[in-house]
């Protein structure tokens, strides 16, 4: 059980934290392959082949994280193919309450996301 009493900060990442994962999976695993065959005139398949060699390069890693690295890599503007899908963003269950939660408790938050200020565009 957490202590909360020690607390003063949280801090929190949005993705899988906050967010759901499904809008990150669906991009990188559906969307941006279509996208990229799409604006390269190469198959769907050849766009996920290429796609997931660089994923399973750079996974781990701050490139991994880097919206410009990705926009660089598939000559694409990476946000603004994010913001095509941004209505499949959803708030995890019951992180509104946890949110409510840290309010109530007089407890400070801070969110610390692992990609560039570009990706909040």
């Amino acid at each position: 059980m957490i202590d909360w009493q020690t607390i003063d900060t949280v801090l929190l990442d949005m993705d899988g934290t906050l967010l759901d994962l499904h809008f990150d999976n669906y991009f990188w695993l559906t969307h941006l392959p279509l996208r990229y065959a799409e604006a390269h005139q190469i198959s769907e398949e050849e766009a996920n082949a290429f796609l997931m060699e660089h994923i399973r390069l750079y996974e781990g890693s701050l490139k991994w994280y880097c919206l410009d690295h990705w926009s660089e890599l598939v000559k694409m503007d990476i946000p603004a193919l994010k913001r095509e899908i941004q209505h499949k963003i959803q708030l995890r269950p019951y992180a509104q309450d946890f949110l409510s939660t840290l309010r109530q408790l007089q407890k400070n938050w801070c969110l610390l996301p692992m990609h560039t200020p570009r990706g909040w565009n």
